[in-house]
């Protein structure tokens, strides 16, 4: 029960509402603007911008490789002193800018070769690829700037900027598609907004940390053990978190990746919940004292509350799916066994995340030598067992991934944080 004389305890259930209803607010602008795209593209050309979406999601990751997670880490202890988390900001800023380098030389020529095998032309496929460079770039400094406002609360001023960058691509979507409707102008119009959104959010984050700062010896070396052992686990997550989409494209037709990847679209509703976590819940775990007690108490109630709100939003959609396929439009109406699936998999696969990087704010993070074999294993058995060149058999595979991943980070957070000291 929350005190409702203790001031702090109602500050923070205020300030935990605001967040929802304001991110609740984003995700709906994030929804319309995917709705936009799906209804104004034909079906080829969703297909492209789909491998186009999982390409940036698999570099986002890779170029990540637990930076992110050790910036929330370390900046956690050193919040305070600007000077400080500043050093920290420019230390992963140096690694990850190395990191995107080696990432995009490798996935963007894969990219090209997959927008090929589903049909394009070479001057279509070029132009898909080079489409997604302004939102990449943008997002490798972005992210990093976010981390400095999320250390220091300052929900407002991030998601105000995130309301007005999403309204602006909602707004350039939808112009550029009645105009032009072909994928590449989709993600330019995606990396046209981020590129605003970064800029507001480096003058948010310079006000508490000094951007200017050289990174610090020690730093480095925090940060590239932490990443050494995050990295090998960061690369499995980068192609296992797009696995739906790497596969169907492999194995399917433009038909089904268009259908996987608008399906995909409606699961990406729970992303509110993981806005909140990341920008509520996260930080204010990085911070606790190493208590062991304390902090499987937090990791157990948010677990908890996040699978009662997701179960809501299951079931809901259970209840109504022609109301929510009519919002994807007529090609996609008769898809009632893989919406149910999909959403399953979408929840599960918050789970997973919800479970990852609160684990990975504190430093726990199951030895990759064991787990990554573990699931390679498991994805293999299954690409044999599932008809995955259908839209049901690959929604299951992610489904049956994301459930195994949450079941074993959740059995090595019981482990590992009783070690704590």
């Amino acid at each position: 029960m929350i005190n409702l004389r203790d001031p702090e305890r109602v500050g923070q259930l205020k300030q935990l509402l605001s967040t929802t209803v304001l991110q609740g607010m984003l995700q709906a602008l994030t929804f319309v603007a995917g709705i936009i795209v799906i209804r104004l593209l034909a079906e080829d050309q969703y297909a492209y911008y789909t491998i186009a979406n999982a390409t940036l999601g698999t570099l986002a990751v890779l170029t990540d490789s637990g930076i992110s997670q050790w910036v929330m880490s370390r900046g956690g202890s050193v919040w305070q002193d600007r000077g400080r988390l500043g050093a920290v900001i420019a230390c992963a800023m140096l690694l990850r800018r190395r990191f995107a380098l080696i990432a995009g030389a490798v996935a963007l020529p894969v990219l090209c070769l997959l927008l090929l095998r589903q049909g394009a032309s070479w001057p279509t496929a070029l132009l898909v690829c080079f489409s997604i460079l302004p939102l990449f770039i943008s997002t490798l400094t972005g992210q990093l700037y976010e981390a400095v406002g999320r250390l220091h609360q300052l929900l407002w001023p991030l998601q105000r900027t995130q309301l007005l960058g999403m309204g602006l691509r909602v707004v350039l979507s939808a112009g550029g598609l009645l105009l032009l409707p072909v994928a590449w102008i989709a993600s330019l119009a995606g990396g046209l907004a981020q590129m605003w959104v970064t800029v507001r959010q480096r003058a948010i984050a310079s006000d508490k940390a000094d951007l200017r700062a050289d990174s610090v010896a020690e730093d480095r070396i925090n940060m590239r053990t932490q990443v050494a052992r995050m990295a090998p686990g960061a690369v499995y997550y980068a192609f296992s978190g797009q696995i739906n989409i790497w596969i169907i494209s492999i194995f399917g037709s433009s038909q089904t990746v268009a259908q996987v990847g608008a399906l995909g679209r409606l699961a990406m509703v729970f992303n509110v919940l993981m806005a909140v976590i990341s920008l509520v819940l996260v930080p204010r775990f990085a911070r606790l004292p190493p208590v062991p007690q304390r902090l499987s108490l937090w990791f157990w109630r948010s677990q908890a509350g996040v699978a009662l709100v997701l179960s809501v939003m299951v079931l809901a959609v259970a209840a109504f799916p022609d109301h929510v396929l009519w919002v994807l439009g007529p090609r996609y109406a008769n898809l009632h066994q893989e919406l149910l699936i999909a959403v399953v998999a979408g929840a599960l696969s918050l789970q997973s995340a919800c479970s990852y990087v609160l684990s990975a704010a504190r430093g726990i993070v199951i030895n990759p030598v064991v787990m990554i074999p573990l699931a390679i294993a498991l994805q293999v058995l299954l690409t044999l067992a599932l008809p995955v060149s259908t839209t049901a058999g690959v929604l299951w595979l992610g489904l049956l991934t994301s459930l195994f991943t949450w079941l074993s980070q959740s059995g090595y957070f019981v482990f590992a944080v009783r070690t704590i000291r």
